[in-house]
């Protein structure tokens, strides 16, 4: 029997089937990669007898990812390049080569440079070598080299490969995890953020080493490497700060959304506080040029002819004017409705 028979027999045997289901309870039946839906369970490494899989290179793929996994990339030669020396976040060190203005290690320096979980060592390196093959367009560029018959890759993919872990802690904490393996996964996700500033940082220092090298300790570097670098140091930052921003905005927007519905439609207050709740201008002109009333008088000449509910009067400062005068209250929600047709039809003009 040849091994591959060995193996299809394997597949349909009843120890598969319960490494398999092991494996996808571990990612809730989610590709471990992308976390779309998993159909496949893929080798990282096969084990020299059937049956005998280390639990953690057995991992939850998508159909697309799976396909990628078993791709085949000839790499490319690195060549000039300098050996360079790290500290590391966690005070280790960092062994890596500076070509072009970029910065590789091989995926096990890299993972001992962020001190990875034990439980993340076999996803994280195939999950490498997948970004490579993914990526390697968005990336401007090769993203796996070969340094003395040694895979090394850029600090892009590794980036991305965190990005990755990020989202699945974030969408399931890895619940399926045993407890030891949780108290390593969430001691990782607090250095997150710092191990990603330092990878970044680590770039930037590799960028402006280059350029300040004198020509004869370095390989010149082509204006589109330098192009191509740069952009792999500020782009992923913008994102992240893009990110942030539309985050405060959501959040921003709920709450606006939010309190109209906490504020009592029945309160007695000014015409000046409902425009300002309805985020208008009171010294705007509805009606202008045939009327130069603003907003705030046209709202309360319009609450009078109506014979809007009046509540208590109140004394406030009206703006631009140091004296403070006697201000009516009306109802919140007959404010509402008149400054609602108002806005409705003030092109077309109001007839009161």
């Amino acid at each position: 029997m040849t091994r591959r028979d060995e193996y299809l027999r394997y597949l349909k045997s009843a120890d598969w089937s319960e490494q398999r289901n092991f494996a996808l309870d571990r990612t809730s039946g989610f590709c471990q990669f992308c976390g779309e839906v998993a159909t496949r369970v893929h080798h990282v490494k096969y084990p020299k007898r059937f049956g005998e899989e280390h639990p953690h290179s057995l991992i939850p793929v998508c159909e697309r990812c799976h396909n990628i996994s078993h791709g085949v990339q000839e790499m490319k030669q690195l060549t000039d390049v300098a050996q360079m020396t790290e500290l590391t976040p966690n005070g280790g060190k960092l062994k890596y080569l500076l070509s072009g203005a970029r910065v590789y290690a091989s995926a096990k320096s890299w993972a001992r440079a962020l001190q990875l979980p034990v439980c993340m060592m076999v996803w994280f390196e195939s999950g490498l070598t997948r970004i490579a093959i993914l990526k390697k367009d968005l990336a401007g560029g090769e993203l796996e080299m070969s340094y003395l018959n040694t895979a090394v890759y850029r600090w892009h993919a590794v980036a991305e490969q965190l990005r990755a872990f990020d989202r699945q802690w974030h969408n399931s904490q890895f619940s399926g995890r045993p407890k030891h393996e949780k108290r390593e996964l969430e001691q990782f996700m607090q250095n997150y953020d710092r191990l990603v500033s330092w990878g970044y940082d680590l770039q930037e220092r590799a960028l402006s080493s280059a350029l300040s090298a004198t020509p004869a300790a370095t390989s010149p570097i082509t204006q589109e490497t330098l192009i191509e670098a740069m952009k792999e140091v500020v782009a992923p930052r913008l994102r992240d700060h893009d990110n942030k921003l539309q985050e405060h905005d959501v959040v921003i927007t709920e709450i606006v959304d939010a309190v109209p519905t906490l504020r009592d439609p029945e309160e007695f207050i000014t015409a000046k506080q409902a425009i300002s709740e309805k985020g208008f201008d009171s010294t705007m002109m509805p009606l202008h040029p045939r009327s130069r009333e603003n907003l705030s008088g046209l709202v309360g000449r319009m609450l009078k002819e109506l014979n809007a509910e009046q509540g208590g009067s109140i004394i406030a400062r009206i703006d631009g004017q140091s004296l403070p005068i006697q201000m009516n209250t009306y109802r919140r929600r007959n404010i509402y409705a008149a400054l609602d047709e108002i806005m409705r039809n003030k092109q077309h003009g109001l007839r009161l």
